[in-house]
């Protein structure tokens, strides 16, 4: 890509962007399973089977079709849903981990927000419910009171600042949220945009041995500490403490900074970052903690508004395909909506209101399911460029007032599955 540019990158481009890498012919070699497929000149090509599958198959697969064919190519041509199934099994999941990744690049390749010079991201993870299939609970595992419910383990590193997920990963639930947060780490490492980075952390994720990966790749850090982590931090007094040595049999020592204080409730807090900055106190360090709170609207952004839990298939390959696809229009709809807010916040400036507004999610994706591919789709410049502005209008109608300080307490009841999947599905 070029030199990177001091504006964000706005959705015609990326859309160019994504159609150019989707129709070139490395991403077909790279992603078809075998050497023969999409050779032929057949009614659902690569490129367009790749595009009606980032449509986002939530309803019926039969309607679905008719949909995208009808509505978004305008051709009078059908598919059947058995057709369609087997035509995706001839491509890789990892084809769309590819294209987040490019998708990922091309947005950092422009402008985005920082935290005192720093990209300030933070690492979660979610259990994902899955269809109720044998195979997929001998390959991901099991959950629930009769441990019989098929799960999987979802992991994100997600830039709080600007609603970007940076890598995604979805795995079997024998595989631990710190080991994938290392995996996320080493994507973060080889990453084009790889700067100035910091990582916020739940405490759940506080190690000894995921402190020292951190400190060994230059990535600075925020992590909340459960009691027992360390004796040492244990017997420190509330404070701010600048040097902290934390060691570990058979390991070099780490210095550490560490922050202990009372929250409103009485509960104590225990913060451990590598951030030497004395200019920063305990006050700074609350709020910049803060700020991971971003990432777990957006795992209920994913789930209950994009619904990914809702697959259209029922085998591994279909949910990873599913997977991948929703973090990649998860991206693709934070673009959308950085360039539609400073549009409806000019249209608001002159009103009375009591509250800023911003987007609204659940409308967005309305107006983005079938117009986002018809822009992808279209090959003349001027009318891709007109259906974005259409795109960008819509998405300022509707909007929802920002409330400061609302918060809604967590649901702690018993998880059960919201969708039911259609057994007849042969995905």
């Amino acid at each position: 890509m070029n030199e990177k540019s001091n504006t964000r990158i706005t959705l015609e481009h990326l859309i160019e962007l994504l159609t150019i890498m989707i129709h070139s012919r490395e991403f077909l070699i790279n992603s078809r399973m075998r050497s023969e497929y999409f050779t032929r000149n057949r009614k659902m090509p690569f490129s367009k089977l790749v595009l009606c599958m980032l449509n986002m198959v939530k309803s019926s697969i039969k309607t679905h079709l008719e949909e995208f064919f009808e509505y978004v190519t305008k051709e009078n041509e059908d598919m059947t849903q058995q057709s369609f199934s087997e035509a995706r099994k001839k491509i890789r999941y990892t084809a769309f981990p590819k294209l987040f990744a490019y998708e990922v690049d091309a947005i950092y390749n422009h402008h985005y927000d920082t935290w005192n010079g720093y990209r300030l991201s933070a690492i979660d993870g979610s259990k994902m419910q899955l269809p109720d299939e044998e195979k997929l609970r001998a390959h991901f595992g099991t959950m629930g009171s009769d441990n019989t419910a098929a799960m999987a383990q979802a992991s994100a590193l997600y830039d709080v600042l600007n609603n970007v997920l940076i890598d995604v990963r979805m795995a079997p639930l024998r595989i631990d949220e710190r080991t994938l947060a290392v995996r996320h780490i080493e994507t973060l490492c080889s990453c084009p945009s790889f700067n100035k980075e910091c990582i916020l952390f739940d405490r759940g994720y506080a190690s000894f041995d995921l402190i020292k990966t951190l400190k060994g790749c230059g990535i600075f850090f925020v992590m909340r500490a459960k009691r027992g982590f360390s004796k040492t931090i244990d017997q420190l007094s509330n404070g701010d403490h600048h040097t902290v040595i934390l060691k570990k049999s058979g390991n070099d020592d780490i210095l550490v900074r560490v922050l202990k204080f009372n929250l409103s409730s009485g509960e104590e807090e225990t913060l451990i970052t590598d951030i030497v900055d004395k200019n920063l106190n305990t006050e700074d360090f609350k709020k910049l903690y803060f700020m991971r709170w971003p990432i777990e609207t957006k795992y209920d952004e994913i789930k209950n508004k994009l619904q990914i839990e809702n697959f259209s298939g029922r085998t591994v390959k279909t949910v990873l395909q599913d997977f991948y696809i929703t973090m990649f229009i998860s991206n693709v709809l934070s673009v959308a909506c950085w360039e539609a807010q400073p549009i409806l916040d000019e249209g608001m400036k002159n009103k009375d209101n009591k509250y800023d507004y911003h987007i609204n999610v659940n409308h967005a994706i309305g107006v983005f399911r079938d117009r986002f591919i018809r822009a992808m789709l279209e090959t003349n410049q001027l009318k891709r460029a007109n259906e974005v502005r259409r795109i960008l209008f819509l998405l300022t109608k509707n909007p929802t007032p920002t409330r400061p300080e609302r918060s809604r307490p967590r649901n702690k009841s018993p998880r059960c599955a919201k969708f039911r999947h259609n057994k007849k599905s042969s995905c």
